[in-house]
């Protein structure tokens, strides 16, 4: 099921870069009209390939190894900004690359190794189910703010990262019990399933805000650091998926942590895009990012 479960979520992987290119492209420099709205229209279908996908890969895996996979968007959307975009793959360009996938894959290689099934009690379905309710108010608020690219991409790492752990949750009794495993709780499964529908859109529509004031492979860089990390400490924090961890794990998954987040931050600042607009145009203000991302997103 393992390998199964790879396979979908390298799919995913792929179809999340395309994606990510199509709406980032519509929402940031095209013109509004049908072309805009197609291409965004795109990039949505194959978002929510990427959900199907991933949902099915976190119902057959460990979260630990199924989510880190996404890293791999990274490199398929520097070959697709390359090919059609005239992406530039300049030494820092790709410098901060290898430092984010070297970052994420030791994470995943030190946590996969203490990664079992998941324990599961009233109790730790409530944290979760607090958790996205305020994660999915605070991403609302946060992206009609001023803040930044950065704080924006991981913003919504944080909140994909949790709704990556609760699908996991959802996806894995549904495996081991079938649909009826979801009544294991009562209404706080199906609790539990509506707040992961809000969490989404509230990422989702964050996301968009984040196209809308920096380049596409910053936005990927980040989620596929952050969002691991956050679904990690999730499973080991609520249903005691990570048990076991030494102190030479534990201080070995921090330093990959701090590497994969540095290498988003030398791609925040080295990327061909953001170098360009230093040195010809100054950055758009974030507190536009919100209305940009609106009206690339009006159909």
């Amino acid at each position: 099921m393992i390998i199964t479960a790879v396979i979908l979520a390298t799919a995913a992987a792929f179809c999340l870069a395309l994606g990510t290119h199509f709406q980032q492209h519509a929402v940031a420099t095209m013109a509004p009209g049908l072309r805009r709205r197609a291409t965004w229209a795109t990039g949505l279908g194959l978002m929510g390939l990427v959900t199907v996908l991933n949902v099915i890969a976190l119902g057959l895996g460990p979260v630990a190894i199924v989510q880190p996979i996404g890293a791999v968007s990274l490199v398929f959307a520097v070959l697709i900004g390359r090919r059609y975009f005239g992406l530039r793959l300049g030494a820092p360009l790709l410098i901060s690359i290898a430092v984010t996938l070297f970052g994420i894959f030791s994470f995943v290689a030190t946590s996969a190794r203490f990664a079992h099934d998941i324990s599961v009690n009233a109790q730790s379905v409530t944290w979760l189910l607090a958790v996205l309710a305020a994660l999915t108010v605070f991403a609302g608020l946060f992206s009609f703010s001023s803040a930044g690219h950065i704080p924006r991409v991981v913003m919504t790492g944080i909140v994909f990262g949790t709704v990556a752990a609760a699908t996991h949750v959802l996806a894995r009794s549904v495996v081991m019990s079938g649909l009826p495993g979801l009544d294991t709780f009562g209404l706080r499964w199906w609790a539990l399933l509506g707040a992961v529908g809000l969490a989404s859109a509230a990422g989702f529509w964050l996301v968009q805000t984040a196209y809308a004031c920096g380049p596409a492979e910053t936005v990927l860089a980040g989620l596929t650091v952050i969002d691991p990390i956050v679904a990690v400490i999730i499973g080991a924090a609520f249903f005691g998926e990570y048990t076991g961890l030494t102190p030479p794990a534990t201080l070995g998954l921090l330093v990959s942590a701090a590497i994969g987040i540095g290498g988003v931050w030398l791609l925040s600042r080295f990327h061909p895009k953001v170098l360009e607009s230093r040195g010809t145009a100054p950055a758009a203000p974030a507190t536009a990012a919100s209305q940009t991302a609106q009206e690339g997103i009006a159909l």
